[in-house]
């Protein structure tokens, strides 16, 4: 009897290992991290017909059609059991006024606001309306009354998301990685040769293109959310496009949702201020689809290789076969670190100031914008016209603001970061230039971590770097910003890192 059941015994045994041997170990295999996750989209394409008003140069008012891949908001909700964190992305241009979606949500969920993040993907064919923008003398009243129509519906869409995310908590890993995108270049073209700064391709202009990508994983190791982090606008699709669109970024995630079945792909838009697409500013679709579907592969690629509990290969002796081989099978050592912690801080930056020479140029700029515009209404060309009206509109606007009376009071902007384990996402209003992300990122003690602009909060628009601003163009006219003020930003987010160590 003992020797039979020493016998079957070892047959179990025997049977364990080589089962070990033909299944490798993984999320499966590991104890609970102690992380909580939950994901919940909701389809927020706008109506055909809505105001699609991005574009000076535009010469229709409403979007004639709809991008088939469609515009979303994914929410997620992340907690350790003690505290909770939303995050949502939004195909929309920016998220101002969205304030009441976190002031409801929260009141829903018990999620305080402050922990509730709304970032917006910065697609530029969604619904805008701009009297700065496409065709001069439009009645905008019955445009405006659906846009507002859609924005409540919006609101209602994005609520429910967050409630629904919250109610799907479940247990989860986490971790991520770093990986390189080859869509994106520096949009800031240089005066030269007498042609002004313009927006467009600058090979010669700090680009960067690092790509983070976040993987949770639920209990068993399936998938639920892929984060993927890049800088670069979402202005593939220009004036001449008339499709509701999430640009570059619908494509982007709906190769990484076919890529990790289940999963939910949530994009964060990075530090994009100067950051342009390669090919861009165009009415084809096709284009947008490409380079959308050029970087889901390589996000895919990231989040594959991702491991979100720690494995290691362990050697467990030699094997006979053709050649002596070293048995060194990957096992589950345990959890990665899942600890939440979260800082947040407002900084005062300097405001702009504008010299009584730059105000006079502009007003140089002004004056012959109004005399390219009565040659161009004598022409006969509507284009020609349509042209001299957004010109002298752009130069209008920025003089008005410049002439206002300075205000001294320094331009506050909210900066937070959130800590889970290992990993940290940094986030701030507005549009900052590439170089802040990259060096905020690059003085992080993590191993992984993003910097996402476009987000919810105190500030706002474009952050150039100081030595943009001599360099003049489009985000150096219209930035609320002074001189100095992302080297402030820069100096007074890192230390926020060890709030959350």
């Amino acid at each position: 009897m003992k020797k039979t059941a020493f016998l079957l015994a070892a047959s179990v045994l025997a049977l364990t290992a080589v089962r070990a041997d033909v299944v490798e170990q993984g999320v499966k295999d590991s104890a609970p991290s102690g992380l909580l996750a939950g994901v919940a989209r909701a389809d927020i394409t706008p109506p055909v017909g809505i105001a699609q008003m991005n574009w000076g140069s535009q010469t229709h008012v409403v979007a004639a059609g709809v991008d088939p891949i469609g515009m979303y908001a994914t929410a997620l909700v992340l907690s350790d059991g003690r505290q909770k964190f939303a995050m949502v992305d939004i195909d929309a241009g920016m998220v101002d006024g969205m304030e009441d979606i976190v002031r409801r949500a929260s009141a829903l969920t018990g999620i305080p606001e402050l922990r509730i993040r709304l970032a917006a993907t910065h697609t530029h064919s969604g619904p805008y309306i701009s009297a700065a923008k496409g065709p001069a003398g439009i009645d905008l009243a019955p445009h405006r009354q659906m846009l507002e129509r859609y924005r409540l519906a919006l609101a209602d869409k994005v609520v429910g998301a967050i409630v629904e995310a919250n109610s799907r908590l479940q247990p989860a890993h986490l971790y991520g990685d770093r990986g390189v995108g080859r869509i994106n270049i520096n949009r800031r073209v240089r005066a030269q040769g007498g042609m002004p700064a313009a927006v467009g391709r600058n090979p010669e202009g700090f680009t960067d293109r690092e790509l983070v990508v976040i993987r949770i994983d639920d209990a068993q190791g399936k998938p639920l959310a892929i984060l993927a982090n890049y800088q670069c606008h979402g202005t593939v699709l220009a004036y001449e496009n008339q499709l509701l669109s999430p640009d570059w970024i619908g494509a982007m995630r709906r190769v990484v949702e076919q890529a990790m079945p289940g999963a939910k792909c949530l994009f964060f838009q990075g530090a994009a201020g100067n950051q342009g697409p390669i090919e861009g500013f165009t009415g084809d679709l096709a284009v947008a689809h490409r380079l959308g579907t050029m970087l889901g592969h390589e996000v895919a690629a990231v989040a594959y290789g991702i491991q979100t509990v720690r494995r290691e290969p362990r050697f467990e002796g030699f094997v006979e076969s053709t050649a002596y081989q070293a048995k060194q099978h990957w096992r589950v050592l345990g959890p990665r670190d899942a600890t939440i912690k979260f800082a947040t801080k407002v900084l005062e930056l300097p405001p702009r100031r504008y010299t009584p020479r730059e105000i006079d140029d502009m007003e140089t700029l002004v004056a012959d914008a109004k005399k390219k515009l009565e040659a161009a209404e004598a022409s006969s060309d509507p284009w020609k016209k349509h042209q001299a009206e957004a010109r002298l509109r752009r130069f209008a606007d920025l003089l008005a603001d410049w002439k206002r009376p300075p205000d001294p009071t320094p331009v506050k902007v909210r900066v937070q970061i959130l800590r889970i384990g290992e990993v940290a996402i940094v986030a701030m209003p507005g549009e900052p230039f590439a170089e802040i992300g990259a060096a905020v990122k690059k003085a992080s003690p993590f191993a992984v971590t993003m910097f996402c602009g476009y987000s919810n909060g105190e500030g706002g628009d474009y952050m150039p770097v100081e030595p943009e601003y001599a360099l003049g163009g489009y985000e150096v006219q219209r930035t609320p910003y002074g001189t100095g003020a992302a080297e402030k930003l820069i100096r007074e987010t890192i230390p926020l890192f060890q709030k959350v160590q």
